[in-house]
């Protein structure tokens, strides 16, 4: 039956069948929120990349529709954005009236900008007929251009992956392109090249203040391991990124679980949203699903937050399921080297609010399959780590896919956890998400219990919540 496949997601954004990666084009429109996204219609690998398109109202249930860029004479199309061009400074709409503008990498002799225009709410495009509007000869990867407008200069703004850097490109109208200025030669690592960047201004909760956010993927030499997105806070003129990090050593991951990639942010919201591709580089293409290969990860919205004098991105996943079961205990007390159980779904969220723990408590929670498969998430407040372990169930298609996945939680008391699990994944969010850890998981049974354990220590547990979520294709 469709969509109820071995392994299928029933809460995240899956194409019916064949490939996809990467999240393009992401644009909110008169009522709409579009995933244009890495396609290959016609076959389970990364190959003969076209735009795919989906769209929501909600940021959580999904319309998939059909091919929204198709390979030209100039190559196939590669990873991009979209923006509303609502003062047509492209002067590609009639009677000076807006749309959508999508802005591309052509991947052919060489990868080369270009852009595509829609009057028709995203459903069909156009291509520019001066396309590429920022050619290239020089530089290999040269790729996934990020638009926005940045008020204060009063013109587009392109942050642009070029292999071990980012370049800056400014514009009037979306054409005609100046080079502004580059980042990140500097910066490790560059074992991977860095791809799909972005520019985000992001409020500071508790504060008055705002900041700039830079965004980079790197496809290898993430902190588990293979493709992973790390970020930079700081300033941005208009020309120049200036960033608070100034060492290897203050590097930031968005996200240090093994399956978060690529992810950009959506154009024209109030909020900030983004969304990242579920996969790696490691194995992406030996995954054990089909007909469909991969993925989208929850939408989350986006803020920053201090802790210790610095400033860390805060994720909080969108789910927006009325219909939803929810069983909630109070008040557990778990003794040291003892576990309680609770049955749950293996498509739903647990919520735990815990009480202060000491320097020196270890504790976690276990999902178990009707196998006897145990996923299990370890938090150690004196390592300030946590660490998911994801070495049973399916795992001998990549010797990179089981592993002990470590995450940091910037020193804090864990006092907030949320897990969401989803058939082949499961995604933790850390107070309000301050740590995140996106990982893939395909156990040969069904997750039907949450076991939750102390280690050295006694566990105080004001709330655990237990919710059962209903697919989103239903």
């Amino acid at each position: 039956m469709s969509y109820q496949e071995k392994h299928r997601p029933q809460l995240h954004f899956t194409p019916k069948e064949n490939w996809i990666n990467d999240p393009n084009g992401l644009v909110y429109y008169e009522g709409e929120y579009h995933l244009f996204y890495q396609r290959n219609p016609n076959a389970n690998d990364h190959a003969d990349m076209h735009w795919g398109h989906a769209t929501s109202t909600d940021l959580y249930h999904w319309e998939e529709h059909g091919i929204a860029l198709a390979p030209d004479e100039l190559g196939t199309i590669f990873s991009g954005s979209a923006v509303v061009d609502k003062n047509n400074t492209s002067g590609l709409f009639e009677n000076g009236s807006g749309g959508l503008v999508a802005i591309f990498t052509h991947d052919g002799e060489s990868q080369q900008q270009s852009i595509a225009y829609s009057k028709d709410k995203g459903r069909t495009w156009t291509k520019y007929e001066g396309n590429p509007v920022i050619p290239n000869t020089k530089i290999k990867d040269f790729r996934d251009p990020k638009v926005s407008w940045h008020e204060d200069s009063e013109q587009w703004v392109m942050v642009l992956a070029c292999g071990d850097h980012i370049q800056f490109y400014g514009s009037p109208n979306l054409i005609n392109w100046t080079y502004l200025s580059s980042f990140g030669k500097e910066y490790p690592s560059h074992i991977g090249v860095w791809e799909c960047p972005d520019l985000l201004y992001l409020p500071v909760e508790n504060s008055s203040k705002k900041e700039w956010v830079l965004i980079v993927s790197i496809n290898d030499d993430g902190p588990n391991g293979g493709s992973a997105v790390y970020y930079f806070t700081g300033s941005f003129d208009g020309k120049e990124f200036h960033p608070n990090e100034k060492s290897e050593d203050a590097l930031k991951w968005a996200d240090t679980g093994k399956d978060f990639y690529a992810a950009v942010s959506w154009d024209n919201t109030e909020d900030t949203y983004w969304i990242g591709w579920m996969n790696n580089w490691q194995y992406a293409g030996v995954v054990p699903v089909s007909p469909w290969r991969s993925a989208m990860s929850l939408v989350r919205k986006m803020s920053l937050n201090e802790v210790g004098g610095d400033l860390f991105l805060k994720q909080e996943p969108i789910i927006t399921d009325n219909n939803k079961e929810v069983i909630s205990y109070q008040n557990i007390d778990i003794q040291t080297d003892t576990t309680k159980s609770y049955g749950i779904s293996d498509t739903g969220q647990v919520n735990l609010q815990i009480s202060k723990t000491s320097a020196s408590t270890k504790w976690g929670m276990k999902f178990v399959t009707d196998q006897n498969e145990v996923f299990c998430l370890e938090l150690n407040k004196a390592e300030d780590t946590y660490t998911l372990y994801r070495t049973e169930g399916l795992t001998d298609f990549s010797e990179d896919f089981p592993e002990e996945i470590k995450g940091s939680l910037h020193g804090l008391d864990v006092q907030e956890l949320q897990a969401i699990i989803d058939r082949s994944s499961v995604e933790i969010f850390l107070n309000k998400g301050l740590s995140v850890s996106t990982n893939l998981i395909y156990p040969k049974g069904t997750v039907v219990q949450l076991e939750i354990f102390t280690v050295n220590e006694a566990l105080q547990i004001e709330n655990i919540t237990c919710t059962n979520l209903n697919s989103i294709w239903k």
